[in-house]
């Protein structure tokens, strides 16, 4: 399996698992969307033969400085900001609730970052919108 198609299998399988999480936890959809939009953005750099991606900083000064890369980054990067402020400080559920989730989160950033990406890659994954619990 090529690096790309495993990416490709993490961003589904993340997906997958944003649709078992419990309402009472808003914090781990929003670090979950985080590593969903993560895999897909790595499938990407794959895809394009980026292969010089180790950290979070260097995916994101890929993303940041190349030109093809903007619109997964507008889309990108208030996913990793959020992701960070929920893991990071306390009361996840003052800063996402659980009502917010889908329209903010997800139809707000993820979903246009995942058109992007298909787009870019010429493919189209048939991704269903994600069901989150209520």
């Amino acid at each position: 399996m090529s690096r790309r198609d495993a990416h490709l299998n993490q961003w589904r399988h993340n997906r997958a698992f944003l649709a078992t999480i419990e309402p009472n936890y808003p914090d781990w959809v929003v670090t979950v969307t985080f590593y969903t939009a993560l895999q897909a953005v790595d499938a990407l750099l794959m895809h394009d033969k980026v292969e010089r991606i180790t950290s979070h900083d260097s995916r994101n000064d890929v993303l940041i400085r190349t030109q093809r890369y903007q619109q997964v980054w507008r889309c990108y990067r208030p996913l990793h900001d959020l992701s960070r402020t929920v893991r990071y400080l306390a009361r996840p559920e003052v800063w996402v609730p659980w009502s917010a989730l889908t329209g903010d989160v997800l139809t707000r950033y993820l979903y246009p970052l995942e058109r992007t990406i298909e787009r870019l890659m010429k493919m189209d994954l048939g991704l269903a919108p994600i069901v989150l619990k209520s």
